[in-house]
C-alpha cells in the first residue's frame, strides 16, 4: 500500500535549543514547568544535580533543589570529571549519580529545560540507580517512542562566537516505508527542489563566517549527501525566471559538500551565503532536508 502525502515545503524552525523545544504537556508537566518558570531563564552556574537516563538512554539532569528536570546538550564539549577526579564521558553517567553543573548559567526555556552552556560535569555521589526512581513518572513522560510511521527527525547543531545552536531541520520530501497491522505501508511526500524555496521560507542558520556543524538524526542513517548552491547565484536566478519556484533547477549544478557519517550524527562544514540540501538514507527510506546560512 502507498500513500502519497501531497506537496511539502520546507519549512525550519530556528530556536536556541536542541531537538524537542516542547511545551508541558496537558498531563503530568504542568507541575515540573512552574518548577521550571520558578527557576528563572538563568539557571545557578553552579548548581546540584542528579543523573537520570530516559527510556531510549538519553541523557536527564535533574536540580536537586528544585526538582526542574534539564538536559545538558553539548555534553561532550563539557568537561566530565568522576569523583575519583579521573576523566569521564557523558556515556560513563549512570542513573543515580549526584553531581555538579558549572556553566554559563543560561537555562533556555522549555520542558524540560535546555542547558546548552555546560562547562563541567562532576560526580559528587555515586548513588545508585535506586536513588534515581523517585523520577520515574518524571522519566514515563518524557521518554517519547519514535513514531515508526513518522519520517526521520534531523537537527543541525553548531557553535559561533555569541551561542550554541540548533536548528530543526523538518523534512522536504520523503518515501518511508513502514508496518501497519503487520502490513508494509509506504509513505510518499513530494517536495519542490531546494532552489526552488524562496529563502523566505528557509530558516537561516544565521552565521556570518565558516563554522563546523552536527546533523543529528533521531535513527541510524544508512548514506548522506550535502550539496550547496550560492544564495547568491539563485537570487539572480529566480530574477531571470520571474521567480524562484520557475528557477529551472538542472541549470544550477550543485557543489558537493564533504561530510564525516558517524551512525547518527554527521559532521559538515557551513560556509555563510549558502543554501545547503540534504538527502539522508535510512531502512526506512529516504529523506530530504534543506535550509540556508544567507546571513
Amino acid at each position: 500500500m502507498t500513500k502519497v502525502v501531497g506537496s511539502v515545503l520546507c519549512c525550519v524552525a530556528l530556536c536556541m535549543v536542541p531537538s524537542g523545544c516542547g511545551q508541558p504537556s496537558e498531563s503530568g508537566s504542568a507541575e515540573g514547568a512552574a518548577a521550571m518558570k520558578a527557576a528563572g531563564r538563568s539557571a545557578e552556574s553552579d548548581m546540584e544535580a542528579m543523573v537520570v537516563r530516559l527510556d531510549d538512554g538519553g541523557l536527564l539532569l535533574v536540580d536537586t533543589r528544585s526538582g526542574s528536570p534539564f538536559v545538558p546538550t553539548a555534553v561532550d564539549e563539557a568537561d566530565i570529571i568522576g569523583v575519583d577526579g579521573r576523566a569521564l564521558t557523558a556515556d560513563d553517567l549512570k542513573p543515580g549519580n549526584v553531581v555538579r553543573v558549572a556553566g554559563n548559567g543560561i537555562m533556555l526555556e522549555s520542558y524540560p529545560g535546555q542547558y546548552p552552556g555546560i562547562e563541567t560535569i562532576e560526580v559528587v555521589s555515586e548513588g545508585t540507580a535506586a536513588d534515581a526512581e523517585r523520577y520515574a513518572d518524571l522519566v514515563a513522560e518524557l521518554s517519547v517512542t519514535v513514531d515508526p510511521a513518522q519520517p526521520a527527525a534531523a537537527n543541525l547543531e553548531y557553535t559561533t562566537d555569541l551561542a550554541r545552536v540548533t536548528l530543526m531541520l523538518r523534512d522536504n520530501g520523503y518515501t518511508w516505508t513502514y508496518e501497519e497491522n503487520g502490513e508494509p505501508v509506504q509513505a510518499i511526500a513530494d517536495a519542490a527542489h531546494p532552489v526552488q524555496i524562496d529563502p523566505a521560507d528557509v530558516s537561516d542558520a544565521g552565521i556570518d563566517q565558516p563554522v563546523e556543524g552536527a546533523v543529528v538524526f533521531d535513527r541510524p542513517v544508512e548514506a548522506l549527501t550535502v550539496t550547496r548552491w550560492s544564495e547568491q547565484a539563485l537570487e539572480q536566478a529566480a530574477s531571470a525566471a520571474g521567480s524562484y519556484q520557475d528557477i529551472d533547477a538542472d541549470s544550477l549544478p550543485a557543489e558537493t559538500v564533504t561530510v564525516s557519517l558517524e551512525d547518527e550524527k554527521a559532521r559538515v562544514d557551513l560556509d555563510p551565503g549558502y543554501r545547503y540540501a540534504l538527502d539522508a538514507t535510512f531502512a526506512e527510506g529516504t529523506v530530504g532536508y534543506v535550509f540556508t546560512t544567507l546571513r
